[in-house]
This record gives structure tokens, C-alpha cells and sequence, in this order.
């Protein structure tokens, strides 16, 4: 079965729908369940299973649970739907994502934690039936949703320039992200560390595993803040400053090259190494770094690579030199 092609007005609808509405409505009905049974039955209830012995706390701690995060997750990636006025309809993946993470958090860490709370079931049942639910709900989301039929290029095509026999046409350039990016990602981790020391000191010991969300962001930081991207008769490389990660697009797959203009929210959901499906229906990958123009180089299964890029047009050009005349 194929997706229903529908207008791009009705695609980016559905999408929202899909991201924002329908898991909005999971959540509320989620803290319906935990408020009735909560409210009805013992004060406490068991809030955290480990080998120290059971832990007790308050039934509301599920509640708070399942706002603490639904909510974020709903309105960030709703907010990138929202401002992704170009790809919304055709990146059923995001609301997919956004559907999935809503089902297993609210049914397997809250409503099948709660009733089934003090049964020797738990925690084990409740939060293998929410990840199996989570990815059917995921999967039936991305597999249902209209899409839109692909727009034309906006790209402006570059023309190759002569290169004498002998001579041999390399452009190179760099591409960091911006600092208030780097800032607010360096930000985050460090607020994740202070929360990960507060819980060893005062809630568990075992609460170790919070830092693996830190240092996975700190590191994709440090791997991705500077890219050499390097246009010769060889094709297209983009490498990272630390050697990877690597991009590249041999000269042989190169279809087109020239100059797109880029909305990093509008095009691709935000800055940084980015992966959507593009205008014409294939993989778009995106360094991202800025708004203005950028070097997109078509393979010719339909598939590109946006980088944006200072003196988009010279890169261009060089790609465009030996694609058309590899010689």
C-alpha cells in the first residue's frame, strides 16, 4: 500500500495533527487513568523497583511523570513541524517519532506501572507492552499519514567553467556551527550533569545512567562543530574536523550541482546534521549551520546533499566541471 498523495496544505495538517493533537490527547487521557485510580486507591504506591528493596512515594509521582515528558516531547517536536513549513508533509518519520515516545512513556511508565503497580508483573509487563505498542503506534503512524507529491527544484544550477589540460580545479572550505548553537547544546548536557550528581547524592547510586545522555551530546558536539567540505574532480567530501564523521559523493553519482537557498526550520527542522525527506520525494542530508544560500549537490537516483557554505557558487561550479566531463 502506497501513502495517499494529498496537497501540501493537507499533508503539513495531517502531520500536525499527528504530532501535536492526537499524543496531546494520549497524554490528558493518560492522567485521567493515573488521577482516578491514584486518587482511589492506597496514598503510596510503589515508585521505583531496584536491588535496594522496594521504594514507596506518592501515586501523583506517575502523573508528573507522564507530563514531565509529554509535554517537552510534544511541543519540541511540534515546534519543529510547526516551522517546517516545506518538508512537514513529507517527513511522516517526525510525527511518527513524536507518537511512539507518547505511547510507551504514558502506557508503559504510567498507566500499566500504576494498575499494575503491586503485581509481581511489574515493571517488567507494563514497559515491554508500552515499547511494543509505542512501535506500532509508531510504525501506523508513518504508514498511514497522507503525503505530499514532490515539488520542483529551487535549486539554481551552476555552469562547469573550461579547465585547461594539465590543470586541475579543487575548491575547499569550512563550515562550523554557529556559537549560540554550540552554547545552548553545551547547556543542555551541563544541566543534565548537575541533575545526574543531585540524583547520585541524594535518590540512588544507581543513578549513573542519566550521564550517558550528557556525554552522547557532548560528544556529537565535539565531532560535528567544524567540517572541511572539499569539491574536486574527485566529487564532494565533507569531513569532520576530527576525520568523522564523513560525507562524500563521488563524481560518478553527481547529477547536478548548484546554489540552493536554505531556511534550516523550513527545510530541515533545525541546524546542525540534519536528514529529511526532500522536495522531490528521495534523502536530503544538510549541514546546516545558517539561513542563505548553500551548495546542493542531486545524485542522479534523486538523492542530495545541502551544505551551507560561503562561495556555494565556485563549489558549484568545480562539481559541475567533472561531472559533466569526468576526463
Amino acid at each position: 500500500m502506497t501513502a495517499r498523495i494529498v496537497d501540501h496544505v493537507t499533508a503539513r495538517r495531517a502531520a500536525l495533527i499527528a504530532t501535536i493533537w492526537v499524543p496531546l490527547g494520549i497524554v490528558l487521557g493518560a492522567e485521567v487513568v493515573v488521577v482516578a485510580v491514584g486518587a482511589g486507591g492506597p496514598s503510596a504506591l510503589i515508585v521505583h523497583w531496584g536491588a535496594g528493596g522496594l521504594r514507596y512515594g506518592p501515586w501523583w509521582t506517575y502523573a508528573v511523570l507522564i507530563a514531565a515528558i509529554g509535554v517537552p516531547v510534544i511541543a519540541f517536536i511540534g515546534l519543529v513541524m510547526a516551522r517546517s513549513t516545506r518538508m512537514a508533509g513529507m517527513n511522516a518519520w517526525m510525527p511518527a517519532i513524536a507518537m511512539a515516545i507518547t505511547v510507551f512513556h504514558t502506557l508503559g511508565m504510567g498507566v500499566g506501572s500504576v494498575l499494575l503497580n503491586h503485581s509481581p508483573l511489574a515493571p517488567a509487563v507494563p514497559l515491554a507492552g508500552g515499547a511494543a505498542l509505542g512501535v506500532i503506534a509508531g510504525l501506523l503512524t508513518w504508514w498511514l499519514l497522507p503525503r505530499e507529491a514532490p515539488a520542483p527544484s529551487e535549486t539554481e544550477p551552476s555552469d562547469g567553467f573550461p579547465v585547461t589540460p594539465g590543470e586541475v580545479a579543487v575548491w575547499t572550505g569550512r563550515v562550523e556551527l554557529p556559537a549560540w548553537f554550540l552554547s545552548l547544546i553545551t547547556g543542555v548536557a551541563a544541566i543534565l550533569v548537575v541533575v545526574g550528581v543531585l540524583l547520585l547524592l541524594t535518590v540512588s547510586h544507581h543513578a549513573w545512567a542519566i550521564f550517558i545522555a550528557p556525554a552522547l551530546i557532548l560528544t556529537t558536539v565535539v565531532t560535528t562543530a567544524q567540517f572541511v567540505v572539499t569539491a574536486s574532480p574527485r566529487g564532494l567530501v565533507i569531513r569532520s574536523a576530527l576525520g568523522w564523521p564523513r560525507f562524500s559523493v563521488p563524481i560518478a553519482e553527481v547529477a547536478s550541482a548548484g546554489v540552493a537557498q536554505v531556511d534550516p526550520l523550513a527545510d530541515f527542522g533545525g541546524w546542525g546534521l540534519r536528514w529529511v525527506i526532500g522536495p522531490a520525494g528521495k534523502g536530503r542530508w544538510g549541514l546546516v549551520t545558517r539561513r542563505g544560500p548553500g551548495l546542493e549537490v542531486v545524485r542522479h537516483d534523486g538523492r542530495s546533499v545541502v551544505v551551507t557554505i560561503d562561495d556555494a557558487g565556485t563549489a558549484a561550479a568545480v562539481l559541475e566541471t567533472y561531472a559533466t566531463d569526468p576526463t
